[in-house]
């Protein structure tokens, strides 16, 4: 029995078609691509690889970044309670660190990579990778999108959801699920390598 490559369904004997989604039954060598999904592509393709790296490493670079801002600012925030502290009066640290690290911080990193995507397509780390972010139909990436493709960020494990079901379903695996559901990619701008094609 054979399966259509695109949507799964069984095809009937000596079908061209399939009869459910009407992609030819044998797919071409740019077809069979779409087909995969993006963790089958990174087990072999080297640029995908390639891809993924750059964006994992610019990540990284953009988190530091954030993080080293959203600490001095704690710091600032923090540094009136000193007095109090040094002088034997109670100041409610779990409380405060609660509400900093597990409500605002995750809010400045939102905020962050969201109006830096929007207002110039790219992050720090981006920029510094190569790669920016734009939107599928040509159009300028707005607010709206660059939340919505951010909105993840938020939470790290949702962050690896959102990249999981990107790589792990049919598509372009550039995409998390996120991007393909507001209709965002990240490409590359240049043509510098951080894994080469033969190791």
């Amino acid at each position: 029995m054979a399966y259509c490559w695109k949507c799964g369904a069984q095809l009937y004997e000596n079908s061209s078609f399939c009869h459910t989604c009407g992609a030819p039954a044998k797919p071409s060598p740019t077809m069979a691509v779409g087909a995969q999904t993006g963790f089958d592509r990174l087990k072999d393709d080297r640029g995908f690889q390639d891809h993924w790296a750059k964006r994992i490493i610019a990540y990284i670079i953009d988190v530091a970044i954030v993080s080293v801002a959203a600490y001095i600012l704690l710091l600032i925030v923090a540094f009136p309670a000193l007095p109090s502290i040094l002088f034997g009066q109670s100041f409610p640290f779990a409380w405060f660190w609660g509400f900093w690290l597990g409500g605002i911080a995750p809010l400045i990193i939102l905020a962050y990579f969201v109006l830096a995507e929007a207002l110039s397509e790219r992050t720090i780390g981006k920029e510094l990778m190569g790669l920016r972010v734009v939107r599928l139909d040509n159009k300028r990436l707005d607010l709206w999108s660059s939340f919505v493709r951010n909105l993840s960020k938020v939470a790290f494990i949702l962050l690896i959801v959102d990249v999981a079901v990107g790589l792990g379903t049919h598509g372009d695996g550039r995409q998390k699920s996120s991007d393909r559901y507001i209709g965002t990619i990240v490409e590359t701008t240049n043509n510098s390598r951080i894994i080469p094609d033969r190791l």
